[in-house]
């Protein structure tokens, strides 16, 4: 099953033409006119008015953003590459532009941003512009956190010249992405990311393997790669962020394969889903909740028993004690020679071909072996790509940033880093990330790899499980996915479990949203 019919020409248009950002001339607070002065009193001796006061000092406005993998920091002594840096440039150009606004760029946090972002957000504390991931919108669109976009979409652009408004500069589906069940936009989405199996294709050639079409040749070639003393594939399912990133990515396209005959029936169409560029269209959270409650999907269904025992078999070929190793350490074994592959993601794209630790030639799967029926009587398509709409540019903007007066500088600024000419430049200066204007002139042209993926494959149709249910339910379900896989839990005890939880999660939200279920 292929995704929409659009060549990659048409959807990253490397060879468009460019738009030229119209940058507008700085310009001041008007400053407030001064009294006249009052005339002097009868007692006053010299009947001279008294001196004009000068006009209070205009307010500088700060806007604060968290612009994650995008925000600038120096090259330290354990960096191989240098560390993306443009936003620096893009705020310098701003403020000389715009001199009563200080754009403040927060530190990266480390580790456990979600949970930071929950209590900034529901303290009033955040920053005027967040990170936030596409599919968390539907989870928290409605607890108004969130400044509804669509007004000032409809709006130009003013750094930009031959759109009539702002939405009109960006891809449909990377712009659309940022749209809640309401129908608003909450969410600019400014790039598409994309992963593949990275592979050492040195290591390859030397024991005679090509890279393998269907997942019966895929297991070939890793107990081949496992006899000849490597890890096949560096993987990681640890609680501290590797199940969060490779269960659901692995997750996510086994459900879409294996669900393929069934996907009319749980959207209550009975027709074919096709897929899009943008992860869950078809079945967002408003359809997945109906769905579980009249029960036409669910953890007991044979589909979702069968994506675990998938799972279960392929973590033999991954590392020795990979529900502790760090997500960190999955490139590192991979680059070291010492795993033959490892699934990365765009973002790895400027590292590894910058990397002087790798001593072997490498490549990218064109493409995730297929699961076909010889290997599971629910295979047969091919998987979709692992990728989507929104990567490191996913900005919303917090409600707070009208209740501080700064909403309008903002909105300039987020236009200001959105002119193609400015994205292309920012994503490429990171370079993991393809543009998702419609302008892309000087994109980086060795991210064609997934982006040739998600043209040819589309994304998988049902909404992803971090983002399906409640937060609650996916921190059960990534702890119960990790005790599985390492051995600690049956597959009829988590599939259960997993139901029973998954209804429960699923009724929470049909109560929050009553319209969802009618």
């Amino acid at each position: 099953m292929s995704g929409q019919s659009l060549s990659r020409r048409g959807f990253i248009k490397l060879a468009g033409a460019t738009a030229v950002g119209a940058f507008l001339a700085a310009c001041r607070p008007p400053v407030q006119p001064t009294s006249p002065a009052e005339p002097a009193g009868p007692t006053q001796a010299a009947q001279q008015p008294e001196p004009t006061k000068a006009a209070p000092a205009a307010v500088k406005k700060t806007v604060k953003h968290y612009a994650q993998a995008l925000t600038p920091r120096e090259r330290t002594a354990d960096d191989r590459w240098d560390p993306p840096k443009y936003m620096n440039t893009l705020k310098e150009e701003y403020e000389a532009a715009h001199p009563g606004v200080t754009i403040e760029l927060v530190p990266q946090l480390a580790q456990g941003y979600e949970e930071w972002l929950v209590t900034q957000m529901a303290g009033g504390t955040s920053p005027e512009i967040v990170w936030y991931q596409r599919g968390y919108i539907a989870r928290d669109y409605a607890k108004g956190w969130f400044v509804n976009l669509d007004p000032y979409l409809a709006e130009p652009n003013p750094y930009v010249e031959g759109y009539s408004s702002w939405k009109e500069t960006f891809q449909a589906p990377c712009i659309e992405s940022g749209k809640g069940p309401d129908g608003h936009i909450y969410m600019i989405t400014g790039d598409i990311v994309g992963t593949g199996f990275f592979y050492n294709k040195s290591l390859f050639d030397q024991l005679g393997l090509k890279v393998p079409e269907t997942w019966k040749d895929f297991d070939v070639v890793q107990r081949t790669i496992r006899e000849a003393g490597k890890i096949p594939v560096s993987f990681s399912m640890d609680l501290a962020g590797g199940v969060q990133l490779y269960g659901s990515w692995s997750t996510r396209i086994i459900q879409d394969v294996l669900y393929d005959k069934k996907m009319g029936m749980i959207k209550g169409t009975n027709q074919p889903v096709p897929r899009t560029w943008k992860p869950g269209e078809n079945l967002g959270p408003p359809v997945m909740v109906k769905a579980i409650l009249e029960k036409r999907y669910g953890a007991t269904d044979p589909e979702w028993k069968e994506m675990l025992r998938i799972l279960k078999d392929w973590s033999q070929h991954w590392p020795e004690g990979f529900w502790a190793f760090p997500p960190g350490d999955v490139y590192k074994l991979w680059a070291n020679g010492d795993a033959a592959m490892a699934w990365q993601g765009s973002w790895m794209n400027k590292p590894i071909r910058n990397d002087p630790l790798i001593a072997f030639e490498w490549g990218i799967f064109p493409k995730i072996p297929t699961i076909t029926e010889e290997s599971s009587p629910f295979g047969g398509v091919d998987f979709p790509a692992m990728a989507g709409v929104g990567g490191v540019f996913q900005y919303a903007i917090a409600a707070e940033s009208e209740k501080r007066g700064v909403l309008n500088e903002t909105i300039d600024w987020m236009r200001f880093i959105t002119a193609p000419k400015n994205l292309v430049a920012l994503l490429n200066d990171h370079g993991g990330f393809a543009p998702g204007v419609v302008d892309t002139t000087g994109a980086d042209p060795s991210l064609s790899v997934y982006t040739d993926m998600m043209v040819k494959y589309g994304c998988e149709r049902m909404e992803p499980f971090d983002s399906m249910l409640t937060r609650e339910w996916v921190d059960l379900l990534w702890n119960q996915l990790q005790q599985f896989l390492a051995g600690q839990i049956e597959l009829e005890a988590m599939a259960n479990k997993m139901q029973e939880e998954m209804v429960k999660a699923a009724e929470a939200l049909a109560a929050e949203h009553p319209e969802w279920v009618k």
